[in-house]
């Protein structure tokens, strides 16, 4: 056998260190990461250990509780925003569009019978209601995310009768210019298409919206029980700790806790009171709000369809005792419901002047009724359409109808009041609940580092 160079021959030593080098190398990475487990369970077994494991988790369970409430408030936040910017809003537009209709037919039905209608007050204020009608139905439409929703459907429903119910009152007013007993026919069937299907459809959508501005705000109130319970955790646990570090180290406060403890007392009483009061001005907003902007609704849109009614009997020359009854009843129904909401409402002196217009307005249709019963037609129709009469019943109505609109207004202002303060409170209780956390978890950690340095 040929003899090998020497740099052959000594090959295989070369290629026995480098797999001894790897072999090292791969056993010093793996060595230690396997025994990491074993060393951080002896190490928990010190005292510094148990130092470091108590602090990781009181920092943890701090941090974990104000980020809860943070989270949560600024949830609720946003849910509040939402119900300012798009809830509330859409149940206004469906209210103003409500309103407007109502508005419109009570006032081409009295403009009929007056002479002129096209160049009278009363054209005017029929044309800026079907404007504001108009106006409401795209506020309305804009609001509604869902196109399959049955508020959808109600506002299409709306918009698509509502160009026929202008025609009807516009050929009515041309047959009333000349003269034509047929004018009144149309009057009557165009109040009939809007009392019959348009104003049940607006009254049907403003109730849903409604009711879910009352549903949103009622949730909005709750408290936070959650968070609050883990601030409660928290603060036990930090009682706990120094109870167990005195014990240990036979010293009987540590400042570091002691403050951690005071800061998260501090956000437990600042988060527990702001639920509070918002549960409290929250209930009271409902009740005080709502609840009366809706009952007023009904009111001034029960008034002004007995308003068209009052009209449309002297525009048909017939109004008889079941007329009279329920006319009677629906008066009789609002002062009711007007003298409910007198302690709701923070202007109580405006109810008591819509009431006395009220019982004005009913004084005067009965001595309406009473004309149209003798026959004295034109006596009638001056206590139906005169506005200068303090015996009236235009006077008196618009009267009422001025006191309600003003009350509407001013409830919904106090609506919107205590939705934004709703807001602003929970985005001052996530700010104050994030810092306060946040120092209380530095105060734990640095009561800790001292106790540590005494093993080191």
């Amino acid at each position: 056998m040929p003899a090998l160079p020497a740099f052959e021959a000594d090959r295989w030593m070369d290629n026995e260190e480098a797999s001894a080098h790897g072999t090292h190398s791969f056993r010093g990475f793996i060595n230690p990461a396997l025994q990491a487990p074993r060393r951080l369970a002896d190490f928990a077994g010190t005292t510094p250990g148990i130092l470091t494991l108590v602090s990781t988790i009181l920092v943890l369970a701090i941090l974990a509780a104000g980020g809860a409430m943070a989270l949560s408030s600024t949830a609720r936040q946003d849910d509040l925003n939402t119900l300012v910017t798009r809830t509330e809003p859409l149940s206004n537009a469906a209210q103003d569009m409500f309103n407007s209709l109502s508005v419109a037919d009570s006032v081409a039905t009295t403009g009929f019978l007056q002479t002129g209608f096209s160049d009278s007050k009363p054209d005017k204020a029929y044309q800026d209601a079907i404007q504001d009608a108009s106006s409401a139905i795209v506020r309305a439409t804009s609001g509604i995310d869902n196109i399959e929703s049955r508020e959808m459907e109600l506002v299409l429903h709306v918009q698509n009768r509502l160009p026929e119910y202008v025609r009807l009152v516009a050929q009515a007013q041309t047959n009333n210019r000349v003269q034509n007993p047929v004018g009144a026919a149309y009057l009557t069937q165009a109040s009939t298409l809007m009392q019959d299907e348009i104003l049940p459809a607006a009254r049907e959508l403003y109730s849903r919206t409604s009711s879910l501005v009352s549903q949103q705000q009622a949730n909005m109130v709750k408290p936070m029980w959650f968070p609050l319970s883990g601030l409660v955790a928290a603060v036990i646990m930090l009682i706990l700790a120094q109870l167990w570090l005195a014990a240990w180290t036979n010293r009987r406060i540590n400042v570091g806790y002691c403050a951690a403890t005071v800061l998260m007392v501090v956000a437990l009483l600042f988060a527990g009171i702001n639920a509070a009061l918002t549960w409290h001005s929250g209930a009271q907003g409902v009740q005080g709000t709502v609840d009366p902007l809706e009952s007023l609704t009904d009111a001034r849109i029960s008034a002004q369809q007995a308003r068209t009614d009052e009209a449309l009997g002297l525009v048909q020359r017939n109004y008889d005792s079941s007329t009279q009854s329920a006319f009677s009843s629906r008066v009789a129904k609002i002062d009711q419901t007007l003298d409910s909401l007198r302690d709701q409402v923070s202007s109580p002196q405006r109810i008591d002047a819509a009431r006395e217009a009220l019982r004005g307005w009913d004084t005067a249709h009965a001595q309406m009724v009473s004309q149209i019963q003798a026959g004295n037609y034109d006596s009638a129709y001056n206590i139906a359409v005169g506005t200068q009469k303090e015996n009236a019943t235009g006077t008196n109505f618009e009267n009422f109808d001025q006191q309600l609109q003003k009350l509407i207004t001013q409830t919904r202002t106090e609506l919107r009041d205590v939705l934004l303060a709703g807001r602003i409170g929970a985005e001052r209780t996530a700010t104050a609940v994030f810092i306060l956390t946040l120092i209380a978890a530095a105060c734990t950690i640095a009561g800790t580092r001292p106790r540590l340095q005494e093993f080191l």
